[in-house]
């Protein structure tokens, strides 16, 4: 039996906010250039690849960075975990559609509905762990503003 995982919302929140939501894209549409090219799997995997990149370049290149580095990538990460409570959303939403469409079946001894509550569940939380990510982020933005380098 899986944990269970209680976010703020329950898995029926995140159900209906993700089917209710209608969103640029959502007709099959590219929103950008880049979506045009890459599927969700391989823009998914270069995010986590450059994210693991920072922090290895963070790790090993302190002397190296400049405290306008470092504002600019809290910046940026900022602006990334404002775009990561609607990502789980939609992804919520795809788990329930696949399944109400009859995409993900019954396996031996499975309860798929109970699976995609689950998921369901947990990615709500993540959404509210993202949202809470991003306002600490917008407070190191702010207070790193008020640092000034020795020059």
């Amino acid at each position: 039996m899986p944990k269970r995982v209680r976010p703020y919302g329950s898995a029926e929140d995140a159900e209906s906010a993700g089917l209710g939501a209608s969103q640029p894209g959502a007709g099959g549409e590219p929103v950008s250039e880049l979506d045009s090219t890459l599927t969700m799997r391989e823009i998914a995997g270069q995010a986590a690849e450059a994210i693991r990149a920072l922090g290895e370049l963070a790790a090993g290149g302190a002397s190296f960075a400049s405290l306008d580095d470092a504002r600019e990538v809290i910046a940026s990460l900022e602006r990334m975990g404002q775009d990561l409570p609607q990502l789980c959303e939609q992804l919520a939403r795809i788990l329930v559609v696949q399944r109400e469409e009859g995409q993900i079946t019954r396996g031996p001894g499975q309860d798929p509905d109970f699976w995609v509550v689950e998921a369901v569940e947990a990615l709500a939380a993540a959404g509210q762990a993202a949202d809470m990510m991003t306002a600490a982020l917008a407070q190191a933005s702010k207070t790193s503003a008020e640092l000034r380098s020795a020059r």
